[in-house]
């Protein structure tokens, strides 16, 4: 391997402290293009999905050697992958240089992830080999504008795309890397671009905690609730009826496959906008927001009494909703504080301390003292208690 001379190694290394001392003053937004389908050639859209097969013979090639962390890209442009009856076959890569360094440096990045994972004593598998690969990594450097409607990528030097327009909020961005993307609606290009941190907010000084549940998915201590259930379409449904009625490995049962793919792929859509709708109504309205570590995966069986051990389901109404998106995303704010979840703020009476027995019929909470409030609205006001 190539050693760098010794002033090269000094530009890079001043580089990436000029970076990083940028990056303080900067906010990363990701913004999502899509890859115009009506002005792009059959040739360029299977180039794409070429690109895509050769990333998962990559990605597995790397796995299987025997130190992954001196693994070079330009020393393995020749690779082994497996056919159907389970042999070895040498290929030869045609993958965009940029891309290829792309996969090696993210498959390196998520060994030193597991690692870093492991000494925190967390419990981890290890790095399985991929059946597929619908997500390369572009380096910064890699993506360039070229105009209102047309940006280049390693291996794309004139690629249509729609919502360039979401640039133009923006008056000055710096384009970072991002991520070649195949959906089954098409091929996407994900940008991180980075922009100058707004000026500071004028504080609302206004607090509020929230109360998850399945009939109101969320409700707050002020007595708002906001329903996030998306329940699954009826051409859906049908498409999978159908399905199991193809003959598993035939063209028409592939191209149910992916329709159904697309129609979850819609599905998904409609809750990551109705989940960053509420989130974005919340941290606009609040400076804090409470909320308990529910364990939402667990609500699917929920017992309604010992004696009768009677299991009620709600496993569909879970499915349905975006509240894992949600939980996720307060976590990972500044403005979002989660109490324990063995908090009693269903039990507790914020009048007299006392804790009552509530089960899942009754909706409205009393105590011997005389308080009284609605169930869901008076858990949401212990959790900000609390």
């Amino acid at each position: 391997m190539k050693q760098l001379p010794e002033e090269r190694k000094q530009q890079i290394k001043e580089s990436l402290i000029a970076t990083r001392e940028r990056r303080k003053s900067q906010s990363i937004k990701v913004i999502e293009l899509k890859v115009n389908c009506h002005h792009t050639s059959k040739e360029t859209f299977a180039k794409m999905r070429e690109c895509f097969k050769q990333a998962k013979w990559v990605t597995n090639d790397i796995i299987a050697s025997d130190d992954i962390m001196k693994y070079y890209y330009k020393e393995h442009r020749e690779v082994q992958r497996k056919d159907r009856d389970g042999n070895f076959i040498e290929e030869s890569l045609d993958l965009p240089v940029l891309l290829h360094r792309g996969i090696v440096q993210q498959v390196k990045t998520d060994i030193c992830n597991l690692s870093k994972a492991k000494n925190k004593g967390i419990r981890i598998g290890r790095l399985r080999f991929k059946s597929e690969v619908n997500s390369i990594p572009i380096i910064t450097g890699g993506i360039k504008i070229k105009d209102r409607t047309h940006i280049t990528i390693p291996g794309f030097k004139n690629l249509k795309v729609y919502g360039l327009d979401q640039l133009s909020r923006y008056s000055n961005y710096e384009i970072a890397d991002g991520k070649f993307v195949q959906k089954p609606s098409g091929f996407y290009v994900k940008v991180s671009v980075c922009i100058e941190k707004n000026s500071v907010q004028t504080p609302s000084n206004r607090i509020v905690g929230l109360d998850f549940g399945i009939k109101d998915n969320i409700v707050t201590s002020d007595g708002e609730k906001f329903n996030c259930n998306v329940q699954e379409s009826e051409q859906l449904k049908f498409l999978q009826k159908q399905l199991h009625r193809k003959q598993k490995g035939s063209k028409r049962y592939y191209r149910l496959r992916n329709q159904i793919q697309r129609e979850y792929e819609h599905l998904s859509n409609i809750k990551t906008d109705c989940s960053n709708k509420i989130l974005a109504y919340l941290f606009k309205t609040y400076d804090v927001i409470y909320f308990q570590d529910e364990q939402i995966s667990k609500w699917r069986k929920v017992k309604k009494s010992k004696k009768r051990r009677k299991v009620f389901s709600f496993g569909r109404q879970i499915q349905s909703s975006c509240l894992g998106r949600i939980k996720a995303k307060l976590a990972l704010s500044p403005k979002g504080y989660m109490i324990s979840k063995w908090m009693p703020t269903t039990k507790f009476c914020p009048n007299c301390g006392n804790l009552n027995t509530l089960t899942l019929a009754d909706r409205t909470y009393s105590c011997e003292c005389g308080y009284s409030c609605d169930r869901d609205i008076h858990s949401a006001r212990n959790v900000k208690l609390f």
